[in-house]
């Protein structure tokens, strides 16, 4: 009885054990696949706001007297609109005139055109005599209240005349240097244009007296002026005709004066609105057809000249303004039926904005490109929200060629940042999935092939002690960390290769010719002279064949390079190639990370081929096969799919390795296969740019995306390797 209820007891306890053990291995995989579904659902948070819409709205308008520039400081609190009289100050909030400010320098005169320029707090004023007005509206924070101010001073410094004439100006622009140097040019009532160049000369005891020269440039072009710019540099003027072409003359040019340097047809119709983008090296351009592109200098022949880059959705009327942030490549236009658009240059995203009653007047982009202001011809002045936190993201900017400011075409570049707001940003990931496939592909053909052989002849040649010896060793490979075998391949075995490159490109050749050599030696080698070598030592005469093999390879190097190379491989790479050489390259990584990747191909391997029944082979040498047809033709074949299982893990692994890549290449982001080039992947990126990477910015956020398609492909790349190793399982297991 004591007997039986011990039975029965230990029967129990064992049941419990094995329902416990099941439930909580079925907890650990639930646990599993929730643990990789939340870091899914978490990258997928951090890039969706990448491709939200943006939104723009109205928050407010006020009724004033404003009729040409308006302008705002960066806290949105004071306004400032210019008119026939000169200019109010308005507090945003309620629409009041906080001052009307009217310079006495204007008495008797009337404003009959104006521009602002936002970063540096100027004003310029045109009259109805052919004069211009400089003003200065400057935005100062006060805390003597406790609580933040903000206070305008405004003050007019000099008045210039521009035309001797006398007529009024339709346009002016005006630009001005730290140097002392400055340049105004205006269109006048009549279609002419006329230009005042000042520069302050240097004297003995500091600067000397300010030089002005003035000149009309009507009679350098056809057709009527309707825009005119002037660079920051004071280098580069520009001026739009009704014939939709663009003039451009260098300032200072021979004898200081302006000098026609060209011209281009920017639109087959009346050019309406044309302004610089941040940075000045593209210019937008609307015509009365409510067309909107912008154009950069490429060069072509030896010349630099315009070219269209980039067009935009056209607009239903005529484009009337134009405005630029001073933080990217944005831009809004305004059309003569009160419709607005804002538009990014890189992206080519453009967002239809709400409509207003008639043209709009005047335009301001905010200083922190989260808002602007539009002045209505119903005098009307609004103000706009804007959320757009990403707008130079699109999918042709991540995934298709862009042509970039100063580039000849169309490329595919990641160079995510630069050293002022002008830099436009390059952001596609094509050049590091480029880099991650090429890093992947050279680890992969030197690891799978000495893995899986290796598995083979560990499997069905070597004899157990051999194998006792050599399967621990290659397992103890996987336990090297990557950062120490990076720092090897960087700063040992890179300097090795360059200084020892002939040598390396004949290891393959030489090596296997050595190989095959001396087994065809040992094959008619007298069995006296072989004795037991076969049985006991067979490892150890493949190492010492394999060894002989590079030395050879290695001893005939120089000679090959001066035989062939003239003297110098690295040179003839150089000169007669033009593809150079990078210390660190494909090649380093190929040895690195293949020979991180070879303890996981060989011991998922060598178990597949190990796991295959005995009797097969069995069977196989009964029938009068050899030992290495039943290998190849028996056995390689029913071990096939955890053969192929071990390369697609080593394949996983080869993608999403950091460390090796990150320190044995150059982290170029290149799209060049050649195996003497480096490479930037998708993982060392990650890993090189996300500490920098301000939170929730674009390149942030960008970077995730790049995690997010390494996730994917690696999920993918998995789930594919399990369909085909369970077909392949199907179709052997027939056998």
């Amino acid at each position: 009885m004591e007997n039986r209820t011990k039975i029965r007891g230990v029967s129990g306890r064992a049941r419990t054990l094995d329902w416990l053990g099941r439930h909580l291995i079925s907890l650990g995989g639930i646990g599993i696949i929730a643990a990789v579904l939340g870091i899914f659902v978490f990258i997928l948070s951090e890039v969706w706001p990448l491709f939200q819409s943006p939104g723009l709205k109205i928050e407010g308008q006020h009724k004033i007297d404003g009729q040409f520039a308006i302008g705002l400081d960066p806290y949105y609190q004071i306004a400032y609109a210019s008119h026939a009289s000169g200019l109010d100050l308005i507090e945003l909030s309620d629409g009041q005139v906080l001052r009307r400010e009217r310079p006495a320098a204007l008495q008797g005169r009337q404003v009959t055109t104006a521009v602002g320029l936002l970063p540096k707090d100027l004003v310029v004023l045109g009259t109805n005599d052919g004069r211009v007005l400089l003003a200065r509206i400057r935005f100062e924070l006060d805390y003597t209240s406790g609580q933040r101010q903000v206070v305008a001073n405004f003050s007019a410094d000099e008045l210039l005349e521009i035309d001797p004439v006398g007529e009024p100006l339709l346009r002016v622009a005006y630009q001005e240097t730290g140097e002392g140097s400055s340049a105004v040019a205006a269109i006048t009532e009549t279609g002419r244009v006329v230009v005042l160049l000042r520069e302050q000369q240097q004297g003995l005891r500091g600067p000397g007296e300010i030089v002005a020269e003035r000149y009309e440039l009507s009679a350098e072009f056809t057709g009527e002026a309707t825009q005119i710019l002037v660079d920051s540099q004071v280098r580069q003027l520009l001026v739009s005709t009704d014939r939709g072409e663009v003039y451009e003359w260098r300032l200072k040019g021979v004898d200081f004066k302006p000098a026609l340097v060209g011209r281009v047809e920017v639109s087959p119709d009346k050019v309406t609105a044309m302004v610089y983008l941040l940075g000045e090296v593209s210019i937008v351009v609307g015509d009365i057809g409510g067309q909107v592109s912008t154009w950069f200098k490429v060069e072509e022949d030896g010349e630099r000249t315009y070219r269209k880059v980039h067009t935009f959705a056209g607009q239903s009327a005529a484009i009337a303004n134009i405005t630029v942030s001073n933080r990217d490549k944005q831009f809004i236009t305004a059309d003569e039926e009160g419709n607005l658009a804002l538009h990014h240059m890189t992206s080519e995203r453009t967002l239809m904005g709400p409509t207003i009653e008639g043209a709009v007047r005047a335009l301001v982009f905010g200083p922190k490109a989260d808002g602007f202001l539009s002045l209505g011809e119903d005098g009307y002045l609004r103000k706009y929200t804007l959320d757009n936190p990403h707008p130079e993201i699109s999918f042709g900017i991540l995934f298709g060629k862009i042509w970039y400011e100063g580039y000849k075409g169309e490329e595919f570049v990641w160079q995510s940042t630069g050293g002022t707001d002008e830099f436009e940003s390059k952001i596609s990931l094509i050049p590091l999935i480029f880099g991650t496939a090429k890093g992947t592909f050279y680890s992969m053909i030197f690891a799978v092939p000495l893995a899986v052989m290796a598995a083979i002849f560990t499997a069905e040649f070597a004899r157990p002690k051999v194998r006792n010896l050599v399967k621990p060793t290659i397992e103890v490979m996987a336990s090297l960390p990557s950062v120490i075998l990076g720092f090897l391949a960087g700063l040992w075995l890179a300097p090795l290769l360059e200084s020892h490159i002939a040598g390396t490109l004949l290891l393959i050749p030489i090596v296997s010719v050595v190989i095959i050599g001396g087994g065809w030696i040992w094959q008619i080698a007298p069995k006296s002279l072989k004795g037991d070598g076969a049985n006991t030592g067979g490892i150890y005469l493949v190492g010492g064949v394999t060894l002989i093999g590079l030395g050879l390879a290695y001893w005939l190097g120089p000679a090959f390079e001066r035989f062939v190379f003239d003297g110098n491989f690295l040179d003839w790479l150089r000169n007669d190639t033009e593809s150079g050489y990078d210390q660190r390259n494909s090649l380093v990584v190929g040895f690195a990370m293949g020979f991180a990747v070879i303890p996981l191909i060989f011991t998922i391997s060598e178990d597949a081929l190990s796991s295959v029944p005995s009797h097969l082979r069995s069977g196989s040498l009964a029938l009068g096969a050899t030992a290495w047809q039943t290998a190849i033709r028996v056995v390689l074949p029913m071990a096939l799919p955890g053969i192929f299982s071990a390369t697609m893990i080593g394949l996983g692994r080869a993608i999403g390795e950091t460390m090796i890549v990150l320190m044995a290449t150059g982290n170029t982001p290149i799209m060049d296969w050649n195996i003497f080039n480096g490479m930037r992947t998708i993982s060392a990126n990650i890993a090189v740019e996300l500490p920098e990477a301000p939170h929730q910015s674009t390149l942030y956020r960008v970077l995730f995306l790049s995690g997010f398609l390494l996730f994917i492909a690696t999920f993918f790349i998995n789930s594919l390797a399990e369909v085909v190793r369970q077909r392949l399982r199907e179709k052997y297991n027939r056998l």
